[in-house]
């Protein structure tokens, strides 16, 4: 009996870890998906600060800001707390930025206080998204300048 509750229990985790896996998945494609929307900064930002909360394990008590230089945008409900995820970034022209997830709640620790190590993983991703996405940006007028 103890074997199949162990067994159990294995798949139970194996299963769950498997959703947050989709969840991220899906997150990072949807990022994509909305950079090449072509639409402005804002919008695209805004965006993706906004399906970033479902990608974490708890999609409720979550929010998530991206900021650029001296601008910030934030998913709906936004609020700082203390259980913080930051990935850092700075673009081609020098402009800092960082792409920030926060748990509105307290949660048991995992890898990164309540945060997973995959989660971790995630913002860097997003952040470097986000990163090229504003490279190009700032490319695509460099060019365009020196054609004029």
């Amino acid at each position: 009996m103890t074997k199949k509750k162990t067994t159990g229990n294995s798949f139970e985790k194996l299963q769950a870890d498997h959703v947050e896996r989709v969840k991220e998945l899906a997150a990072i494609n949807r990022t994509t998906q909305i950079i090449k929307e072509n639409k402005t900064i804002e919008e695209t930002l805004d965006k993706i600060c906004n399906i970033l909360p479902e990608a974490w394990q708890y999609p409720d008590h979550t929010v998530a800001r991206i900021i650029h230089d001296k601008h910030e945008y934030k998913s709906r409900g936004f609020k700082q707390s203390r259980w913080i995820q930051r990935e850092p970034f700075t673009t081609i022209d020098n402009k800092k930025g960082a792409s920030e997830v926060y748990y509105t709640s307290e949660f048991r620790d995992f890898d990164e206080g309540p945060f997973l190590k995959e989660e971790r993983h995630l913002i860097e991703n997003i952040a470097s998204l986000v990163t090229g996405y504003l490279n190009s940006i700032t490319a695509r007028y460099i060019l365009t300048r020196q054609k004029d």
